[in-house]
């Protein structure tokens, strides 16, 4: 009977060391202890009363600290209670590259870095919409390896541009 059982046991921990565990590339969630993901700093994932005129900040992993492709992605998720989650009904509101070698944690809309190629709809906006839902995504490539993540803002009803 032991050595049925040490077998068992012996089998059972021979599969599990072969067992791969695969690392996440990404977290949606942004969640703070998820090994391997982007990190939003600024503004945080979820965060409500945003400034209309946020600099995105993040941070990326010790695995793509020296990143060969940095973009990123701004989308309108809706006006509810909680934001669209689907892409298909979200609306592209910027989408900027080059960022690897310009900027690859940062990010200001409305001053991009040299090299940093922005296009969409936020270069004919002085602010983003009051009261709003937006998705920012993330996505890094290093030799190798690549991650990606979503993080949600809803902005303030005060503008963030003095008027005229």
């Amino acid at each position: 009977m032991n050595l049925r059982r040490s077998t068992v046991v012996a089998a059972a921990l021979v599969l599990a060391a072969g067992c791969a565990t695969e690392e996440p590339t990404s977290s949606p969630e942004g969640e703070a202890g998820a090994p391997g993901a982007i990190h939003a700093v600024t503004p945080g994932n979820m965060s409500q009363r945003v400034s209309r005129r946020p600099r995105f900040q993040w941070n990326l992993p010790k695995r793509l600290s020296e990143p060969t492709l940095v973009t990123f992605l701004l989308a309108e998720a809706g006006t509810g209670a909680e934001p669209v989650t689907d892409e298909a009904r979200e609306r592209r509101i910027a989408t900027a590259t080059g960022l690897d070698a310009s900027s690859p944690e940062a990010l200001d809309l409305w001053d991009p870095p040299g090299g940093c190629v922005l296009t969409g709809e936020v270069r004919d906006m002085s602010q983003l919409a009051p009261e709003t839902w937006y998705r920012w995504r993330v996505r890094a490539v290093a030799s190798g390896t690549a991650a990606h993540a979503d993080f949600y803002f809803r902005t303030r009803e005060t503008s963030a541009v003095p008027e005229k």
